[in-house]
């Protein structure tokens, strides 16, 4: 029987910051813009939590709802550093370890029963191995995590990803849920259908107009009413009801699932002239990180925010492979053109890499002298920017900044920092 675990980062940002300023502790702190940003909140500790502030909350309402707060734009690398220094611990534990996001990993101990069974039988003074096991090894990994990266975290453990997911939601903060076989069912009759892991609003208020509100109720459903009602996610929605999910942890690669870049406008806009120069700096921005981390990129997605918080994402997918600035950059043109469609400003903008391979493509026959021409100049322009800074040189439509933005050695001072890779 598979025993999966999901690691989860208790507040994982502001828990960072409390980390790196010890003064912080036990005071609300909201990482996702200072207090006169036109932000939204990333992630709150759970004193703000308690006041009402929640993820993607404009600040201007988490100010209001907790003033005493700290309000911090948030430090990526400190960030990536700590997941990284988690995802570490964890590989001592098992060499099954998924990390599924900066705060989360899904690890597969299923392996470690006489480890931990005969431990557990020491402990106790018994001969017999017990079925308390799995409790055991997430004990053991949450306080091995905590003494080697100072990260409180909450684990869940179940027999596979989806019910692991739901114990670790249970288990906030810090604490550690096994959900023992047999008894998945008990624990999410319950729950509300939105507790299971991608049931997002729209799913929730359709299921609601058929009177299920709870996981149990939607457990009464057959599966054949469920596919019929809603596709291919019925399968889903009768399986997860019913505790059962994939069990597969898929260990790491070392390749990101993708390199993404956002900001939010100082002020809302329709201009498309500011809106290009913007993501031509983000995409540079992105483009370097992929030749930085030896990557190629196939998908290229759009991220618009209008100033009534509709998002709209869309994508296009290459046929090669790339690291270039200009080939990325003229689809993301193209995504602007066809996304932007609405007489309302917008708020934030951004560009994410995504199908990231390992650098090395197909050989195209007549075109591939230019493309090495061009890899020797984002060579060079590399250089020149590991040496003296990313914004020794501007480039592409990006120049148009230089009128509206400051500039560090690093890039442009932007009104949001960037939280995401």
């Amino acid at each position: 029987m598979a025993v999966i675990l999901l690691v989860d980062i208790d507040a994982f940002f502001p828990q960072a910051e409390q980390l790196k300023r010890p003064e912080l502790l036990g005071r609300p702190v909201i990482v996702g813009g200072r207090v006169t940003d036109r932000s939204v909140v990333a992630s709150a500790s759970y004193e703000a939590r308690a006041r009402g502030v929640r993820t993607a909350m404009p600040i201007a309402q988490a100010a209001r709802l907790c003033p005493e707060a700290t309000f911090l734009q948030g430090d990526f690398r400190l960030y990536a550093e700590l997941s990284e220094a988690m995802y570490t611990v964890c590989l001592r534990h098992t060499p099954l370890v998924e990390m599924v996001s900066l705060d989360e990993a899904f690890l597969d101990v299923s392996g470690c029963e006489r480890h931990y069974g005969r431990a557990f039988s020491r402990s106790v003074g018994t001969r017999t191995p017990s079925a308390a096991w799995p409790l055991v090894a997430a004990s053991d990994l949450q306080r091995d995590i905590f003494h080697r990266t100072g990260l409180r975290v909450s684990i869940g453990v179940a027999g596979n990803r989806m019910m692991a997911k739901v114990a670790s939601e249970l288990a906030k903060p810090s604490g550690v849920l096994h959900v023992r076989p047999g008894h998945e069912a008990t624990l999410l009759a319950p729950l509300g259908v939105r507790q299971l892991p991608g049931v997002g609003p729209k799913t929730s208020a359709r299921l609601e107009r058929y009177n299920l509100q709870t996981v149990g109720q939607l457990a009464t459903m057959s599966a054949d009413v469920l596919a019929e009602s809603f596709g291919a996610a019925g399968d889903y929605l009768y399986e997860a009801s019913h505790g059962r999910g994939a069990t597969a942890v898929v260990p790491q690669e070392g390749l990101p699932k993708s390199i993404s870049r956002e900001t939010t406008f100082g002020q809302d806009t329709c201009d498309r002239g500011k809106m290009s120069a913007m993501l031509s700096y983000l995409l540079q921005r992105a483009c370097r990180q992929l030749r930085d981390d030896d990557l190629l990129a196939a998908t290229v997605s759009l991220k618009l925010r209008y100033a009534d918080f509709q998002t709209v994402t869309r994508s296009r997918t290459l046929p090669n492979p790339t690291d270039h600035d200009d080939q990325l950059y003229e689809v993301l043109t193209g995504l602007l053109n066809r996304t932007y469609t609405r007489r309302v400003g917008v708020r934030l903008v951004g560009v994410a890499l995504s199908n990231l391979a390992t650098a090395g493509r197909q050989m195209l026959l007549f075109s591939e002298a230019a493309y090495e021409r061009r890899s020797r100049l984002y060579s060079s322009v590399d250089a020149v920017r590991h040496k003296f800074g990313f914004s020794s040189l501007v480039t592409s439509q990006a120049v148009d900044l230089l009128a509206t933005h400051e500039r560090t050695r690093n890039g442009f001072r932007l009104p949001v920092a960037c939280l995401s890779r």
